[in-house]
């Protein structure tokens, strides 16, 4: 007796394989058997003309910052995404001091989190998030990294390392294209890995710079990848962005290297985003010598019409596009001190409120004043040749680099770009159903097998006897007419069925409210 099958299904079973024809018996959170001809079930889901795959799992996800507000993960879940790997870039809400525990609060708010980062250690935000009890819980598994900004900004990054490991970090992400991650040195970051290598963890990276700078960039990751034999590594969104002068030819150097280094034996891959579009932060084209004195000091710096003019000159480090007056490629996303102008490219902004681009820049930073670090963008960053490029290379997991959101409260009116909604479908609907950038099984492997195997989420991301229960079954004809370019006022409805660790989530396209979502600590 089974307590629910699938039937009549085409598996697509994570592993590369071809798809074919079964169905899928399961008890309790595990997956039993796999072959055509299966009865006896007190739940039994018709698959007739459907896809059954494995949960799609996010390998680079910022879904951390909005499961407070969000613990149903209603865009994720509705996806088909049954697990997220969080806590990328070098930003997490903790380990915290209480000197940034209010600047956190003040963040998440923008998330639709009601309540107070009252938490200091990594550990302690961990159970907030997964104790079922009181509300909590979560609807997806998420699996953690915790941040080398966080652990630098409370002054024992070591000690605090180690805590977060202890409590079940699968390791150490860095972000130093921005923020206090940009003043790392290489010798710091080689310590830190140290540690992470020592406990079986992987370190992750957003990279130094990934324009005029990128090979040496490329070149500093993998001096820390090698620290020691048993790290293991992953190269966040490795990319160009479009006209940042780049070399010609740099990305294809990155990507040699990245083979090279994987086979001399480091297990190391990289990911890649489904869009042209990405996400950033605002205060990324901000100088240290602005940001050095802390946020209010650069508040009051902002008010300065010759601080104004030399900061024109200044900020070419980050979205080096604009710089180049390519204002028009950049959307405001996020903005907790004028909400009303998110959604708005700059050009837009600026028509509305008068003066040029880079005064509405510095006058939104402005009005956030200590919460400055909260604006975020979205711009419009590759060409999609190269996004295709990246998106079918074998050494590429599939991700979306975004956050979990939902159509109503804080998120939808700062989530306005499919990404967020569509992002893990369009992989399947414009790269394998129209543009034909890679084959379904391969698609499918990319962002289930492949990032957990690398990630070490035992028994995750396959259609096998014995795997967990995580599963998805995708309509292909829905699928097929999804577009997945236009910002959806509801949620797509691609994927009718979703369960996690054996229990319905989505039920004929409903999210029932489930939370069955586990901590996935990962290792090898």
């Amino acid at each position: 007796m089974f307590d629910l099958i699938i039937k009549h299904g085409t598996v697509v079973d994570g592993s590369g394989a071809e798809p074919y024809l079964a169905d899928v018996g399961l008890r309790g959170d595990t997956i039993v058997s796999v072959r055509p001809g299966l009865d006896g079930a007190a739940t039994t889901i018709d698959a007739t003309g459907m896809l059954v795959t494995p949960g799609l799992i996010d390998p680079h996800s910022h879904t951390d910052w909005s499961i407070l507000g969000n613990r149903d993960a209603q865009s994720t879940i509705r996806q088909g995404v049954t697990t997220e790997v969080v806590g990328n870039c070098g930003i997490t809400y903790a380990p915290l001091t209480d000197t940034g525990a209010g600047e956190a609060t003040a963040a998440l708010r923008a998330y639709g989190y009601e309540g107070e980062a009252d938490w200091r250690t990594f550990g302690e935000l961990l159970e907030r998030v997964h104790d079922r009890g009181q509300g909590g819980g979560t609807a997806q598994n998420l699996a953690w990294f915790v941040g080398h900004t966080a652990l630098r900004n409370t002054g024992d990054a070591i000690r605090h390392l180690e805590e977060a490991m202890d409590a079940g970090a699968l390791g150490m992400t860095s972000g130093l294209e921005y923020g206090s991650g940009r003043d790392a040195t290489t010798g710091e970051l080689l310590d830190l890995a140290r540690v992470v290598a020592r406990r079986g963890g992987m370190y992750a990276s957003h990279i130094r710079n990934r324009d005029a700078g990128l090979a040496a960039a490329v070149d500093e990751f993998f001096q820390v990848a090698r620290v020691d034999d048993g790290l293991r590594a992953q190269l966040s969104h490795l990319n160009v962005r479009h006209n940042t002068g780049a070399d010609p030819g740099a990305w294809e150097r990155a990507v040699e290297r990245l083979a090279a280094e994987r086979d001399r034996g480091l297990d190391v891959l990289a990911d890649m985003t489904p869009y042209p579009d990405g996400i950033g932060l605002a205060v990324g084209l901000l100088p240290d010598w602005l940001l050095a004195c802390g946020a209010e000091e650069a508040t009051r710096m902002l008010g300065d019409r010759e601080v104004r003019e030399r900061l024109r000159g200044d900020c070419d480090r980050y979205w080096r596009f604009v710089h180049r007056g390519e204002w028009d490629r950049v959307t405001l996303a996020t903005s907790p001190a004028t909400p009303e102008l998110e959604g708005r490219t700059f050009p837009e902004i600026a028509r509305e409120l008068g003066g040029d681009e880079w005064d509405c820049f510095f006058d939104i930073l402005r009005a956030a004043g200590p919460d400055m670090s909260a604006v975020q963008f979205i711009g419009r960053l590759f060409t999609e040749e190269h996004v295709a490029r990246a998106v079918g290379h074998p050494l590429f997991c599939l991700g979306v680099d975004g956050f979990s959101s939902r159509l109503d409260g804080p998120l939808a009116v700062r989530t306005r770009h499919p990404l967020f909604f569509s992002g893990h479908l369009h992989y399947l609907a414009h790269h394998v159903l129209r543009r034909r950038t890679l084959g379904l099984a391969t698609a499918i492997h990319k962002m289930t097998a492949m990032v957990a195997d690398h990630f070490g989420l035992a028994g995750r991301g396959r259609i096998a006897e014995g795997a967990w229960a995580d599963l998805a079954v995708f309509d292909p004809a829905r699928l097929a007419r999804l577009d997945t370019f236009r910002t959806p006022d509801r949620y797509p409805d691609c994927v009718p069925y979703v369960l996690v660790n054996g229990a319905l989530v989505v039920e004929n396209g409903k999210h029932l409210g489930t939370r069955a979502g586990r901590h996935l600590k990962g290792g090898r």
